[in-house]
């Protein structure tokens, strides 16, 4: 993955926040070959369209957040992959919206909290005649972690969020979304 040069102040304010809450998460002992955390940004692991001009609750059109994650390592000749699936889940609130993209991020985070790698995905969301939410396939990304010690790859974190505006944030807030 890239270095995103357009990370926003909340992405980033986010991610220095996760990496501080999973720096002490392990991989799962099950997995074969060592693995980073994978965890859904607090304030950002959900979102919330407004129909045009709209930014209070009534006017909500879709609501999103991330459903699940996993992550899964292989050993590589020059350090780890780790594979992520994170599955997402939206509800539309007014049927006359038929489909739309919820923008997300994957971030690697090392052991110092530092962000070392983001990039932003868009996952598409259709919606079928007369369905009012639906749960999308898995979004499968791969994270290429070049370690020359790879037991070094449990002290990393993989953190998925919305990329959301001020205002998106605030609305979150607002909630009392984690």
């Amino acid at each position: 993955m890239n270095v995103s040069r357009r990370t926003g102040w909340a992405a980033g304010a986010i991610l220095l926040v996760m990496a501080a809450l999973v720096a002490a998460c392990s991989s799962d002992p099950n997995a074969k070959n060592p693995c980073p955390a994978i965890v859904a940004a607090p304030g950002a692991d959900a979102i919330y369209l407004f129909r045009p001009g709209g930014k209070e609750r009534k006017d909500v059109v879709i609501a999103g957040r991330v459903y699940s994650t996993q992550i899964t390592c292989y050993r590589r000749t020059a350090g780890i992959d780790a594979n992520a699936e994170i599955q997402f889940y939206a509800e539309r609130i007014n049927n006359q919206v038929k489909n739309t993209e919820l923008p997300y991020f994957v971030a690697l985070v090392d052991p110092a909290q530092h962000v070392l790698s983001q990039q932003a995905f868009q996952v598409p969301i259709v919606f079928l005649p007369g369905e009012g939410y639906r749960r999308t396939p898995p979004e499968k990304i791969t994270i290429h972690l070049p370690l020359r010690n790879r037991a070094e790859a449990t002290a990393y974190s993989v953190i998925v969020g919305f990329q959301l505006t001020p205002e998106q944030m605030a609305f979150n807030r607002s909630l009392g979304t984690r």
